[in-house]
């Protein structure tokens, strides 16, 4: 997807009340459908403010080659629970 096809798809967002709903409601869904496929982890948030802006932010550096932390893997899992509380270990 060029600039153009991205301003395309943004500005009914901007000039029709229903393409707005649905684009702050799934952004991402909404791109998607114009032909911009971005992968399962990337999130896309949209907010309504005073002025059209994009920002975008760069996970951390990862190195391919490490081993994951407990803290990642927890990550990878959707999260952490206290296994005591559960009766766990």
């Amino acid at each position: 997807m060029d600039a153009q096809s991205f301003l395309a798809a943004l500005t009914p967002a901007v000039t029709d009340a229903d393409a707005r709903e649905r684009f702050l409601a799934d952004p991402k869904a909404v791109l998607a459908a114009a032909g911009l496929d971005l992968p399962e982890w990337f999130t896309v948030t949209a907010r309504e403010g005073d002025v059209a802006e994009i920002t975008i932010t760069v996970p951390a550096l990862l190195d391919l080659e490490a081993d994951l932390s407990e803290e990642q893997l927890a990550g990878v899992f959707g999260g952490c629970c206290d296994c005591d509380a559960w009766g766990g270990r």
